[in-house]
């Protein structure tokens, strides 16, 4: 009861409220326009209220002006003539600004080394300006004030309200190791399945077994004796003296068996030797996760990936790594290499080659986007439009295709092209 009592009571305005930026602007603005409303009613009765705004608000918006005659007049100033330019109030048309950028500097932010790569954005840049009376400058200086437009290289958890999609896309790639040739005593497996493999032991196990308990002659040899004279049935021939019904039937059974058997497995065995044998290929999600280590980072641990300490190697047939790449893998490969630091001439081109016959990308990519742009407001409308242009006419694609573009497709190398020494040849005498 006395909880209620205390609780029904009235009480002060003592809670206490933090006060917003809004409440000072207002007040100061208030404040201010007070006094100079005092100020100038001393002077001249006939000026009743003087309004303030910031300068950018001048610039973007229009100007509408009362004059004391009940007259109206509208301004808009052109921030690219550096005018202002004054519209009819009886007939309201809104002035296309942008057809006519008078000499401005659209300047763009670009990478050193993606820009030499990717040249198709500052062609776009430079025929977009042509047409609208303007200068395009590519700098890799940052300046978000000078700026006007940045092409975003990965857009992944970034949230921007002036990003607008174009040509081009952006994606996650995975660099993997390339498969490496198999061995030449392969070549004496590869031809049959593991399936195929095991049927035939069981088989030879199985008759061996039916040998050694009910046959006359091969019955009396060792059980691994009868084993090694079924597979030489099926090599070469038999090698040992048999009789009886059942060793009759079976031997003669193995001995068909071994000429549909070995006439193909000779035949699978020279079409291997034609080509080098190379491993399966890492492309799908699982075969990463299976086969891949990767640097502990923060992205490899959101992918859940395997990971190698940092400053550990753990071998080139074992190490991949997550890389941001735009378009294709050709032209990834081609921006990394603008990025080794190394004075000698021919070191990107070392680079290249070694990245190129050494690993590749996965199949499975992750984050694949349109290529986006950063772009002021202003110029939004704009690149809107030419962007849209450059989507529809297929400009952006044609641009690359017909470019000249290095030999750095790698190719498997055939048997032929390799030097086969003495071991291989005994080995390759024993597949034959």
């Amino acid at each position: 009861m006395t909880s209620n009592i205390a609780n029904n009571k009235a009480k002060s305005a003592w809670q206490y409220e933090h006060k917003t930026f809004v409440d000072h602007v207002v007040k100061v603005m208030i404040c201010y326009c007070c006094g100079m409303l005092m100020r100038f009613t001393s002077f001249d009765e006939s000026i009743k209220i003087i309004y303030f705004y910031p300068k950018w608000m001048f610039e973007t918006g229009y100007e509408v002006v009362y004059d004391l005659d009940n007259t109206l007049a509208i301004y808009r100033w052109n921030r690219y003539s550096n005018q202002t330019t004054a519209i009819d109030p009886h007939n309201i048309i809104v002035p296309d600004e942008m057809r006519d950028l008078h000499g401005y500097r659209i300047v763009m932010w670009n990478m050193e080394y993606i820009s030499k790569v990717m040249t198709f954005d500052a062609y776009f840049l430079e025929q977009m300006a042509d047409k609208r009376n303007a200068i395009a400058i590519q700098t890799d200086e940052y300046s978000y004030s000078d700026l006007d437009v940045m092409p975003l290289f990965g857009v992944q958890n970034m949230v921007y309200s002036l990003l607008i999609p174009s040509f081009g896309t952006t994606f996650t790639a995975v660099k993997v190791p390339r498969a490496k040739p198999k061995l030449i005593v392969s070549i004496l497996i590869d031809p049959f399945d593991v399936h195929t493999w095991l049927t035939y032991l069981i088989l030879v196990l199985t008759m061996a077994i039916i040998i050694s308990l009910l046959g006359k002659r091969l019955g009396m040899c060792h059980f691994v004796e009868i084993v090694l004279e079924l597979i030489m049935i099926c090599l070469a021939g038999p090698s040992r003296v048999y009789g009886g019904s059942i060793e009759n039937r079976i031997i003669t059974m193995f001995c068909v068996m071994g000429i549909v058997l070995i006439s193909s497995y000779q035949s699978l065995i020279i079409s291997f030797m034609s080509f080098v044998r190379y491993g399966p290929e890492i492309n799908t999600l699982a075969e990463i996760q299976e086969h891949c280590l990767f640097p502990d980072t923060k992205i490899t641990s959101f992918f859940n990936f395997k990971t190698y300490p940092n400053g550990s190697w753990p071998g080139s047939d074992k190490a991949c790594l997550l890389e941001t790449g735009r378009d294709n893998e050709l032209q990834t490969i081609m921006i990394d290499a603008n990025t080794v630091k190394d004075k000698h001439a021919y070191a990107t081109d070392h680079y290249i080659r070694h990245r190129t016959e050494s690993y590749r990308h996965a199949k499975t990519n992750f984050f694949e986007y349109p290529l986006c742009w950063i772009v002021k407001m202003h110029l939004r409308e704009l690149f809107l439009f030419y962007v849209q242009a450059i989507c529809e006419s297929g400009i952006y694609e044609y641009y690359y295709n017909n470019k000249t573009k290095p030999a750095w497709q790698y190719e498997h190398k055939t048997f032929v092209e390799q030097v086969v020494k003495v071991d291989d040849l005994l080995l390759l005498w024993y597949a034959y």
